[in-house]
């Protein structure tokens, strides 16, 4: 990942046991993945036991979050979910710091937006299922 976004999740509370594919099967759920990063150790090579996931947009990241969030459950651990950064954002509101505006917090027009011709409303683009599309074959074994 190239750095904080709000297309990025944290994900918390994972068991060193859960893979990426697991993983992946589980956050695919709610759109598209682009990225998903299980830092490890330098060390021990063991996961640090968080990770990051990056979706495609920022409203199916939020809805990621509130779809999983309390939810999910690997090896008897809830995992927590949160959009990336946003508890350093909160944290520097309440000490008078106003976070800098960058391109991904910009607003979004109003007007209508055009898909393959179709003028949709920017009010209407709301995810109304969650994605089933998975990046890996269908006749692929867990255990490869």
């Amino acid at each position: 990942m190239s750095g904080p976004s709000s297309c990025s999740i944290y994900i918390g509370n994972l068991d060193e046991r859960v893979s990426d594919r697991v993983l992946y099967d589980i956050l695919i759920q709610a759109g598209r993945v682009v990225d998903l990063h299980i830092p490890r150790d330098r060390e021990t090579d063991k996961p640090k036991g968080y990770a990051f996931a990056e979706y495609e947009t920022e409203e199916i990241a939020d809805y990621a979050v509130k779809l999983f969030s309390g939810l999910v459950t690997l090896y008897n651990r809830t995992l927590k979910f949160a959009i990336s950064g946003q508890d350093k954002l909160a944290q520097n509101n309440l000490n008078g710091v106003v976070p800098v505006p960058n391109s991904s917090n910009r607003q979004r027009p109003s007007h209508p937006v055009l898909i393959n011709n179709l003028e949709i409303p920017n009010h209407s683009m709301r995810l109304s299922a969650p994605s089933r599309v998975s990046a890996y074959p269908a006749n692929d074994s867990l255990g490869s």
